[in-house]
C-alpha cells in the first residue's frame, strides 16, 4: 500500500487530520498534501472538509478497498513466510497404481498431519515413464523398481525386492510333482519351481521390470506356462487367483498385503512363496534430479518415506 494510501486511513479513523498526523509522526501540512495528491490521482474528493471532517460517498468505497488491500498484503506476507519456511507448496510424485494403493494412504495420512497446507499430486505409471517427466520438470519424485543408471539422478536406496509366485493350495498341489505335501506349505516359504508341471498363469499386459523377471525365471526352471490371461494391474491378478485356476508373481513387498487384503477366511486360502534359487531381486528407490532446488518440506517428505518404505520391507 502507498505511503498516501496509507495517510488517508488514518485520517478516516480519527476523521481529524490533526491527529492523524500525529499518528504518522508527520505534519498536518504533510498529510494533508498526500491526502490531496491521492485526490487528485483519482479525479475526486474523498472528504467533506468543514467544521467536521466527513467521507464522501468516494472516500467510504476508498476506505472499503484498502482495508481489502490491506488484509490480503498481511496475507501474502503470512504465505511467503510459510514459503520460505518450507511449510506450503506441492509434492509431486510417480508411483506404480498397487503401490500407491496399498502402500501411501497410512504414510500420507500421517505426513498431513505435519504439513497440511502441502498438497500431494500423484501420477500413476511405470519408472521409466515417471523419470521422463521428471527429467521435463513435471514430477518432483519417483518411487520406482529397477531405475536406469543415470548421471542427473540422485537414487536413495530402499532395498531388495524379491519374487513370489501366489496361488491357493489347492492350484499348487494341482501342479506340484514332489512327494512334499503342499497341505504343509505357508506363506513366506521358499519352494522349488522344478518340482512343478507348467501351471496356468496370469500374464503382465505391458512391459515391465517385473515382467521380465518372471520371464527370466521361467525359463531358468523350464517352465513354459500358458498364459490364458493378462491383466496389468496386480491387485486385480491376485483376485483372480483366489478362484483356484491361475497363478501369478508378485514382489513381496506387495504380495503379504495384497493377500491379506483378499484372503476373507476362505478355505482354500492364498499362498505365496519365494522362489528356490531365484537370485534377481529388484531394486527399489527413490528417485529425484541431482541438481534441484529442494524446500523443507520436499526434503522432509523424502526422508519420511524413504524410512517409511524400508520399515515395510524389512517387515
Amino acid at each position: 500500500m502507498e505511503l498516501a494510501q496509507k495517510m488517508f486511513l488514518l485520517a478516516a479513523e480519527e476523521m481529524n487530520f490533526t491527529k492523524a498526523a500525529k499518528r504518522a509522526f508527520v505534519t498536518q501540512q504533510c498529510l494533508s498534501e498526500h491526502i490531496s495528491k491521492l485526490e487528485k490521482q483519482l479525479h475526486t474528493k474523498l472528504f467533506l472538509r468543514g467544521r467536521h471532517l466527513q467521507l464522501t460517498e468516494s472516500g467510504k468505497a476508498m476506505v472499503s478497498t484498502l482495508r481489502q488491500i490491506h488484509h490480503l498484503e498481511e496475507s501474502l506476507g503470512h504465505r511467503i513466510q510459510e514459503i520460505e519456511a518450507g511449510e506450503i507448496g506441492e509434492i509431486r510424485l510417480g508411483i506404480s497404481t498397487s503401490r500407491a494403493r496399498l502402500l501411501l494412504p497410512r504414510f500420507l495420512e500421517t505426513f498431513h498431519g505435519t504439513y497440511p497446507q502441502v498438497h500431494i499430486s500423484i501420477t500413476l505409471g511405470d519408472t521409466v515413464q515417471h523419470i521422463q517427466l521428471m527429467k521435463t520438470q513435471q514430477l518432483d519424485l519417483v518411487l520406482g523398481l529397477d531405475a536406469p543408471s543415470d548421471p542427473f539422478l540422485d537414487e536413495k536406496l530402499i532395498g531388495k525386492e524379491k519374487l513370489m509366485v501366489v496361488g491357493t493350495r489347492s492350484f499348487f498341489r494341482q501342479y506340484h510333482l514332489g512327494t512334499f505335501s503342499p497341505e504343509n506349505w505357508e506363506t513366506g516359504n521358499t519352494i522349488s519351481l522344478k518340482e512343478f508341471k507348467p501351471f496356468p498363469l496370469i500374464g503382465n499386459r505391458e512391459h515391465s521390470t517385473l515382467l521380465e523377471l518372471v520371464q527370466s525365471c521361467l525359463r531358468e526352471n523350464h517352465l513354459d506356462c500358458p498364459q490364458p490371461i493378462s491383466i496389468s494391474d496386480i491387485s486385480t491378478q491376485i483376485q483372480l487367483c483366489r478362484l483356484g485356476h491361475t497363478a501369478t508373481f508378485c514382489n513381496d513387498v506387495l504380495a503379504y498385503p495384497l493377500i491379506r487384503e483378499v484372503q476373507k477366511d476362505q478355505e482354500d486360502p492364498l499362498l505365496a512363496f519365494y522362489i528356490a534359487g531365484e537370485t534377481h531381486t529388484m531394486r527399489s528407490s527413490i528417485l529425484r534430479l541431482k541438481a534441484q532446488v529442494r524446500p523443507r518440506y520436499l526434503e522432509d517428505f523424502t526422508n519420511k518415506l524413504l524410512a517409511y518404505m524400508k520399515k515395510i520391507q524389512n517387515g
